[in-house]
């Protein structure tokens, strides 16, 4: 991995130091889920349990084609023994430190109990030969779903309050190399077949060792490892392959379009970069980047700043499709073009400006469920725009937008 912050002060945001959720938030009770839950269900998935236990059973259903999906019934949750599984939610409590969360025993049931169509928190994939009361080991069975789903429903629900509570004790700070954010390595799982890929992989590993002579694009098949010296290490890599797997993931389509067309424009543009500077950051996912509560704990791809003087404008950008982004405008990930302009003005330094930008890989008449009601221009007002329409445009437009007299959102 090539760095080149170079002492360069880059300002970011974290949680403020000596901020303790578990000493100074709030007790959370374990209770119904609010409506960020029930958009981000949890999915429990039975089968590989299944196949492990009775192969051969499961490779008749399994042959069936896509999964079956069920819920818990009255019938089901009947014949379960409450206690025993609320003995091993609290041990799960303990286990995970989690001292300030209530746990009352009489949340278990009501969350298991049958729901109305749409107000369902999770979806269960199992034969439904598995759900029908056929012999009484199927009890212990819907017991153990019963405990996998309810940690899971524990740990979102206690993430999601502390990242709540955390929201408002947010503060800037100097971006340094030992930033939790900032990559320090790759980490490739190669297929024992790959020769080809390892050979060529250790090619480019040779290239980012000291001293490095990794300064421009190198591909090999359905690698990519991109070179941009405005990004805060060297390479990012854009990799398309089942035989490897890449950790943190590799960028997609739309993210790697995203840092070319950025680069084209950095090269191209002399005269626009004058007396400014331009600098780009991956952001990491959930534990080391930067989350926003407020945008549905939304962790935007790319953190960009641009130098002006004694200004620094930090822009958030998440190159996303838009086909199944719901909601229309009113989606917290589109809206967070607004919310971003609260966090600054809570942060309150003016030598700071945020903002937020959508970069749809989607081209916008192909969107059919905004096409009729939003049009394009609405959707650019919220700070959504097309990179494949408008693809040599688009860039400066941002750019330009973000270091504009601040108007009135």
């Amino acid at each position: 991995m090539v760095k080149n912050l170079d002492g360069k002060k880059l300002t970011s945001i974290r949680l403020k130091e000596g901020v303790d959720f578990k000493r100074q938030g709030p007790k959370p009770t374990l209770d119904e889920p609010s409506s960020f839950l029930l958009k981000n269900q949890i999915v429990l998935n039975w089968y590989p349990k299944i196949q492990s236990q009775q192969s051969k059973e499961l490779t008749r259903t399994a042959d069936v084609g896509m999964p079956d999906e069920a819920h818990f019934e009255d019938k089901h949750l009947a014949f379960m023994d409450f206690d025993a599984i609320y003995f091993e939610l609290q041990h799960f409590k303990n286990e995970r430190a989690w001292h300030n969360l209530n746990l009352p025993r009489e949340a278990v049931p009501k969350l298991l109990k049958p729901r109305q169509p749409g107000q369902e928190w999770y979806t269960i994939l199992i034969p439904k030969a598995e759900m029908e009361f056929t012999q009484f080991d199927r009890v212990r069975r819907w017991e153990e779903i019963a405990v996998a789903l309810l940690k899971k429903y524990i740990d979102h629900y206690y993430k999601h309050k502390k990242q709540e509570w955390e929201a408002d004790h947010l503060e800037y700070h100097e971006l340094r190399e030992d930033d939790p954010n900032f990559l320090t390595e790759y980490k490739l799982q190669i297929e024992q077949s790959a020769d080809a890929i390892r050979t060529n992989l250790e090619k480019l590993k040779a290239m980012l060792t000291p001293p490095a002579t990794f300064s421009r694009d190198w591909s090999f098949g359905n690698l990519e490892a991109l070179w941009f010296g405005r990004h805060l290490y060297q390479p990012l890599l854009y990799f398309k392959s089942d035989l490897v797997q890449v950790s943190p993931v590799s960028l997609n389509e739309g993210e790697r379009d995203f840092v070319l067309d950025l680069r084209t424009f950095f090269d191209q543009s002399k005269d626009f970069f004058k007396g400014r500077e331009l600098y780009l950051l991956r952001n990491m996912s959930k534990g080391r980047g930067i989350g926003f509560f407020e945008a549905g704990n939304f962790y935007p791809d790319f953190i960009l700043w641009l130098l002006v003087g004694k200004k620094q404008y930090v822009t958030f950008v998440d190159p996303k499709g838009l086909r199944n982004l719901d909601e229309g405008l009113a989606n917290p990930k589109v809206q967070f073009y607004r919310k971003i302009k609260e966090i600054e003005a809570r942060l309150a330094d003016p030598s700071v400006i945020l903002n937020s930008y959508i970069v749809s890989p989607t081209p916008y008449q192909t969107i059919p469920m905004w096409g009729d009601r939003i049009s394009k221009a609405e959707l650019e007002k919220c700070h959504v725009l097309f990179q494949k329409e408008d693809r040599d445009i688009y860039v400066e437009r941002l750019l330009s937008e973000v270091v504009a007299p601040p108007h009135r959102l």
